[in-house]
């Protein structure tokens, strides 16, 4: 059977609901292992970009927003105006994507440029499949840019619906929300950092942020958390390509932020800790350039949290025991 987008997100929904009723937690881990194994990538199509005369042009518009903002007055954007920079987030070129819609959105949202409507509408359109799941499906290629952008300002934009006095997220679009990012954490699999002339990519440091993000609300559910934590976990054991430009710096501060939060936490990462340690015993000595990059990934990560003195004492003690295991 060949896995579709649908596929995997239907499947997440169906267990994501047994975590919620009680029915799975012990077997979570190997039930959300056995669901990505299941998903083959396909060979990387041509990502579309803006025409040459559209790039020029939201160039020039947020630098013209840019200069009113910078000047103290007021920034007139419309919903339109909303769309077509959320949609200059493809671009491979950093300067239109990185330095000018993503700073422009940064900067608005700290200066509320934009209206509670405007910001629902770029939750709503982040979360399209075109866009949150663009080029997913196949090895690596450029439409990672603006799904990982996508993610971080989604993580933005959840943080401003939490902090602030107007709550534009309703909880239907929170469930859509919660369920396609547990998609895209369980498909995505760019693992690259900066990428030469086009700049950061970084989707697993945007991952980093957004459960960061998540993790700080105290509105979802203990079992969504662990959900997400287990997804991240059985996701970083598959990863075949280095993981090197701070992700792990990133992913191990929402970690420790979590298991710090409530024992819960640190009970079950401690479980999935010693899980992860027995699957590394019994793997065969890696002899493809795949297993080398998946073997030294998950060195790297668990030296990484060896690093953290702030873990709870029986997780760090349980690392300290593993140390020459990691060395």
């Amino acid at each position: 059977m060949e896995y579709t987008i649908d596929d995997v997100r239907e499947e997440l929904k169906m267990i994501r609901s047994r975590v919620h009723a009680g029915t799975l937690f012990d077997s979570l881990g190997s039930e959300i292992g056995r669901l990505l194994d299941q998903f083959d990538y396909d060979t990387p199509t041509d990502v579309a970009q803006l025409s040459t005369n559209e790039a020029t042009e939201i160039k020039q518009r947020v630098l013209d927003w840019q200069q009113i903002l910078y000047a103290g007055q007021p920034v007139a954007i419309s919903n339109q105006d909303v769309l077509d920079l959320l949609n200059s987030l493809r671009q491979t070129d950093p300067a239109i994507r990185d330095k000018g819609a993503f700073f422009f959105i940064s900067d608005g949202l700290q200066n509320n440029v934009f209206k509670p409507n405007q910001l629902l509408l770029m939750v709503r359109y982040l979360l399209q499949d075109n866009v949150l799941f663009n080029h997913i499906t196949e090895m690596e290629n450029d439409g990672v840019f603006f799904r990982s952008f996508s993610i971080f300002i989604l993580s933005m934009l959840h943080y401003a619906n939490r902090k602030g006095s107007v709550h534009f997220i309703s909880e239907e679009v929170e469930e859509t929300l919660l369920l396609n990012f547990a998609t895209y954490i369980a498909l995505e699999h760019d693992t690259r950092g900066f990428v030469g002339e086009k700049g950061w990519a970084h989707a697993f440091m945007h991952i980093g942020n957004l459960l960061d993000e998540l993790a700080h609300d105290d509105k979802l559910p203990r079992a969504d958390k662990i959900f997400l934590l287990t997804i991240l976990v059985e996701k970083l054991k598959r990863l075949d390509t280095p993981l090197i430009m701070g992700e792990n710096r990133r992913l191990i501060g929402f970690i420790t932020e979590l298991v710090n939060t409530n024992d819960l936490y640190a009970q079950y990462f401690l479980k999935q800790l010693k899980q992860w340690r027995q699957e590394m015993t019994r793997q065969m000595q890696p002899d493809s350039e795949s297993d080398w990059h998946r073997l030294y990934n998950q060195q790297r990560f668990l030296q990484g949290l060896l690093m953290r003195e702030n873990l709870p004492q029986k997780i760090l003690n349980y690392l300290n025991e593993s140390r020459n295991f990691l060395a």
